[in-house]
């Protein structure tokens, strides 16, 4: 029961799309009328500027923490369970908003939010795996796959198993909410990163030379 009631915790808390409320701010209009719809900080900030996406960035950070201090608060017994499950909570409310007929963004912040606040030195790797990807296969969306699958990984190893379920779901988030995007790699209408594009192109510039 304690991590339910952390789970809609972190539910009501995620579902404070901080997008839609800088959207009404600064352009007042709906962030779903805006751009690609996506309430994030990436759509915030090309429409609306770099200054507003990182606000948009900050809420979003914060409604993530907001739900983990008051969890922790309430069930400090549970320690870093209380996180995962607030965390989920925050991600589930912030793609799935009930107030938006459960459509709302991708969940990139609060996962990442997450992971850090679970374990900063397990992020840091799950960040590293998210880099090398990007290079080795060129796709943001196979990265945040990647990290996710190599987070829920490194908890089974070490006997967290909860904590291994719980990234685990965020790894089905993340596929659900980045569907599109590999489904468009197959077909060729998904582009590669830039970072990828741009390190593969030096070496074989290098290899040439």
């Amino acid at each position: 029961m304690n991590r339910l009631i952390c789970l809609l915790i972190g539910y009501l808390c995620g579902s404070f799309l901080t997008a839609e409320i800088v959207a009404h701010i600064f352009a007042h209009k709906s962030i779903f009328d805006l751009g690609d719809g996506n309430p994030g900080m990436a759509n915030v900030g090309h429409e609306l500027g770099t200054k507003v996406g990182l606000i948009c960035l900050a809420g979003d950070i914060l409604k993530c923490v907001a739900a983990v201090v008051i969890s922790r608060m309430l069930f400090p017994d549970l320690g870093s369970l209380a996180t995962g499950w607030a965390g989920l909570g925050a991600t589930l409310g912030h793609v799935f908003p009930f107030w938006h007929g459960f459509k709302g963004g991708k969940g990139v912040t609060t996962i990442a939010s997450t992971i850090i606040l679970l374990n900063p030195i397990v992020g840091a790797v799950a960040s590293v795996v998210a880099l090398i990807t990007i290079i080795i296969s060129g796709y943001l969306s196979v990265a945040a796959v990647m990290s996710m699958a190599f987070c829920a990984i490194a908890m089974a190893l070490s006997g967290q198993l909860e904590l291994a379920l719980i990234y685990l779901l965020f790894m089905l988030l993340t596929l659900y909410c980045h569907g599109s995007k590999l489904r468009g790699i197959k077909d060729g209408t998904t582009h590669r990163a830039s970072i990828s594009t741009k390190f593969w192109a030096k070496v074989r510039g290098e290899r040439r030379e």
